[in-house]
């Protein structure tokens, strides 16, 4: 990859992912303009579609594989860092923000302009071919959520929220409603309907509706206009908006490029209400001092400050914004008619929170003129906490109604009845989850094994948005009856109840599966400085133990492998590749990957058989191992089955390299048994 992409990688990175941007929602807008201004403020020489597309593999069943390559090779150096795919995201919303009508192209037709800006042919890059851009944006939203705000809340959707019909492209379609001109406007427009209302932050479906009753279209952009009438798209317009109404701290900017925002929040701990902040960026001081003589102590070594020097929270500085400016250093809090507090798991204290937590317990404050909106949600969907709490609790604030604990116990019905309330709690809604993982437990020894558990301590289950199934959650193979009530997507489920025995597990649900271990401990092995062994030529041990060294140490025997010099018990398998082919791969079934290079012809061959052709094929053995052979000639992989097995990725030291060949070749095969390794690949990849 040239030193123009690269420098395309870190622009936009810095641009829309920036630390100033903490706290904020981020939208990945880019058009012609933005991308000449971006260009010639960074002194960029090579536009962007050109620079991305001279590294298109176009004619081939793969065109990105290369920006995908870059992006793992990256990935490694930096684990935390952006997704090394940018400029291609990039390229994909400037298709988006050109779907007008034209002498060329219905509004509709994205995959034509896609292809048109990257190869100059519309018929280049084919619809059939853009799943792995899709796939990239569902990457950038798990990179951005992991990031927990430092580098902006994200605005991309989860599958399940996208129409049916815009299933891939969509992603980038959300990110081109809003233009800068869009989000520049809005403060002015929060501004005029504070004015005249007492309730925030208003739902997206009512900001929507008084911009059409104020006829105020016209201050917004074409692409946002387009969007207010398209029926599929304005329910996710409407979250968009709504999300940047409730983050604004009513100041005249949305983020204020170059200051860090800390975020102030409430904290209910031993009875009382006080403030404290949460900064989420990568410098963090022991003490800030703000103008007003408001002060900000770190609380131990956490991302979380004690704030003194500010009214206590009451029913005035609630629903008031709140904002006082140090350098480089914005502390605010938007007002707010209703407050919900969780438990912290890093201070153990009540602390408010952005979103409603299926599965724990809260405690919910509402304004007047809240309280209607918050009785039908916990109506429509809470499990206790229906009641509001009448006891004359001190530090609730004057007029508010208090309601403790409100848990959901159905994560479907809580994002449900959220859609239908909106209201002061439209905003609430869970944190959006893309794909199956598991969370929390009590690891031992991460060094040793990262998904090892204590027995008694095993973690909770994370079903992702986008399934829309009902198929079971499967524990080790099998449906598990205790689990059935706890089933509701988006919502953690606790394995602790299952009480599993000690050993390796699997989690399944809807044809994805990852794993974890359970043992009662486990023995740390001090690392050795000398290690004692037998070196291996030929396939032979030495006769006598030495000191391995680390060149010999990888084929090496040791410990209780010492009691066989040699393992000649494991069936062969001989396979014929084709010595023509551009590249020999196989991934076997435990993650593990190869690359095979055919061998040279010895100089033999030509002095004893000087009329025989060259073959076309050399032989490979193998021992032991199960896998696919896969082999790519004249762009197309051609995949076959060596010792079938089931694939187990997540049990090699580096599955990504061997996800990334598999994704690669997804087309090398139509057998059953290839699309499980495709889909393996795919969740390894997210």
């Amino acid at each position: 990859m040239d030193h123009s992409y690269e420098q395309w990688q870190e622009v936009l990175a810095e641009e829309f992912f920036g630390r100033q941007h903490a706290g904020h929602p981020t939208l990945f807008y880019m058009d012609d303009d933005v991308e000449q201004e971006l260009r010639h403020g960074y002194g960029l020489e090579e536009p962007l579609t050109q620079c991305v597309g001279k590294f298109l593999r176009t004619g081939t069943a793969e065109p990105y594989s290369a920006l995908e390559d870059y992006r793992w090779r990256k990935r490694q150096q930096d684990k935390d860092g952006v997704p090394a795919f940018l400029p291609l995201l990039a390229c994909s919303v400037m298709a988006a923000s050109r779907m007008v009508n034209d002498h060329n192209h219905r509004a509709t037709a994205y995959h034509a302009r896609f292809s048109e800006l990257l190869t100059g042919d519309e018929k280049r890059l084919g619809s059939h071919q853009y799943e792995p851009v899709s796939r990239m944006w569902q990457v950038m939203a798990s990179w951005q959520h992991s990031q927990k705000g430092a580098r902006g809340l994200c605005s991309i959707p989860v599958p399940a929220d996208l129409p049916s019909n815009r299933s891939r492209i969509g992603f980038a379609q959300s990110q081109a409603l809003l233009s800068g001109a869009d989000r520049s406007f809005m403060p002015k427009f929060f501004r005029l309907l504070r004015a005249y209302g007492t309730t925030w932050p208003l739902q997206g479906e009512t900001l929507l509706a008084q911009i059409e009753i104020r006829g105020m279209e016209q201050h917004f952009s074409k692409g946002f206009r387009n969007a207010l009438r398209e029926e599929e798209f304005r329910p996710f317009l409407a979250r968009l908006i709504g999300n940047y109404a409730a983050s604004w701290d009513g100041s005249d900017d949305l983020v204020r490029t170059g200051a860090v925002r800390a975020e102030l929040l409430v904290r209910l701990d031993a009875g009382r209400l006080s403030w404290m902040a949460r900064l989420r960026s990568a410098e963090q001081k022991a003490r800030i001092e703000l103008k007003g003589g408001i002060v900000l102590e770190q609380l131990g070594d956490t991302a979380y400050y004690e704030v003194t020097g500010l009214p206590a929270p009451s029913a005035n500085t609630l629903t008031g914004e709140i904002r006082r400016d140090g350098e480089n250093l914005v502390l605010s809090r938007p007002s707010s008619s209703v407050l919900v507090l969780a438990r912290d798991d890093v201070l153990g204290v009540w602390a408010g929170t952005d979103g409603f937590r299926p599965g724990e317990a809260h405690v919910v404050l509402a304004a007047p003129t809240a309280q209607r909106d918050v009785q039908r949600l916990l109506d429509k969907a809470a499990t206790t906490g229906r009641r509001a709490d009448t006891s004359k609790l001190g530090w609730v604030p004057h007029g508010w109604s208090l309601h403790k604990p409100v848990t959901f116990d159905d994560a479907v019905t809580l994002r449900r009845a959220l859609t239908e309330v909106q209201g002061a709690v439209g905003v609430l809604q869970p944190p959006a989850q893309f794909k199956l993982r598991l969370e929390g437990g009590l690891k031992l020894a991460p060094s040793l094994d990262p998904h090892l558990y204590l027995r008694g301590g095993e973690p909770q289950v994370v079903l992702p948005d986008a399934v829309q199934d009902t198929s079971a959650l499967l524990i080790d193979g099998t449906e598990r009856p205790e689990l059935k009530k706890a089933i509701a997507v988006g919502r953690p489920i606790p394995l602790t109840v299952l009480r599993l025995e000690p050993g390796r597990h699997t989690v399944s649900h809807a044809g994805v599966e990852i794993g974890f271990a359970t043992a009662e401990q486990a023995v740390v092995e001090p690392k050795a400085t000398k290690v004692c062994g037998f070196t291996v030529v030929d396939g032979e041990a030495s006769q006598s133990p030495v000191l391995l060294v680390e060149e010999t140490l990888p084929t090496g025997i040791t410990g209780a492998g010492c009691t066989s010099a040699s393992d000649q018990d494991a069936t062969a398998v001989m396979e014929l590749c084709r010595r023509d082919a551009d590249e020999t791969l196989f991934a076997a079934a435990d993650g593990r990957l190869w690359t095979f290079q055919a061998p040279e012809q010895p100089d033999w061959w030509t002095d004893r058989l000087p009329d025989t052709p060259a073959p076309l094929r050399f032989e490979a053995d193998f021992h032991g191992v199960g896998g696919w052979l896969l082999e790519r000639r004249s762009g197309r992989w051609k995949g076959r089955p060596v010792n079938p097995q089931t694939s187990k990725p997540t049990s090699a030291r580096k599955p990504r390299a061997w996800a990334r060949a598999v994704l690669n070749a997804q087309q090398a095969s139509d057998e059953s048994s290839w699309a499980e390794y495709v889909q393996a690949a795919k969740e390894l990849d997210r």
